[in-house]
């Protein structure tokens, strides 16, 4: 059978953008922008009216120790329960906001020594990705990388970043698990295990 999946070529050639403008700013920021775009039919849509809240690039990766067919965890509250009247502290990946002339591999080993006092030895791309993007501006780069995960834990994070964070390590298996029973809850953090099921036999 002949693929189906096969992307539609594209360009912003085939975007005619009318305006962009700034409605909200504060830790990130909300563009409205109106716009037109080329359909599948190769006719061009109506005037769309589209709201995107974009705070920057995020990095995120998954601190993998062979030896001990274990994972690092963070977790931490996170604001957006609130929306739902809930509390939620999840348990996520390591992550932090890609810097002005950092590189996503830059970032990925910065934010595990700041967030877990993890080095990590070597690291894996695993893919870039749009979060939520019907309404989400953020491109997010996953990593999964290669560590000595012994003795690693504790309460880490930066104070002037409002971070507080619990650093755990736990077995793959169980981290696993915990995607599937609801321990789990961040969707990066259980693509990145659910990767590292399907693939850390090709990991060094």
């Amino acid at each position: 059978m002949e693929s189906r999946l096969v992307p539609t070529p594209r360009s912003l050639a085939d975007v005619e953008l009318q305006s962009r403008d700034t409605i909200g700013q504060g830790w990130g920021k909300i563009e409205r922008f109106v716009f037109r775009h080329r359909r599948h039919d190769g006719e061009w849509s109506e005037e769309v009216t589209r709201d995107v809240y974009t705070i920057g690039e995020a990095v995120n990766v998954l601190p993998y120790d062979p030896t001990l067919d274990a994972v690092l965890l963070i977790e931490q509250f996170r604001a957006c329960g609130l929306a739902w009247g809930e509390a939620t502290w999840l348990f996520e990946v390591v992550a932090g906001m890609r810097g002005e002339e950092e590189t996503p591999e830059e970032v990925a080993r910065r934010e595990a020594i700041e967030e877990a006092e993890c080095r990590l030895t070597a690291l894996h791309p695993v893919s870039t990705v749009w979060s939520s993007p019907g309404g989400y501006g953020e491109r997010t780069y996953l990593f999964v990388g290669i560590a000595s995960l012994e003795g690693v834990g504790g309460i880490h994070g930066l104070a002037h970043e409002h971070e507080d964070i619990r650093a755990v390590v736990v077995p793959l298996a169980e981290a696993h698990a915990a995607t599937q029973d609801g321990r789990i809850r961040d969707a990066k953090t259980t693509l990145l295990i659910q990767w590292l099921m399907l693939n850390k036999s090709q990991l060094a």
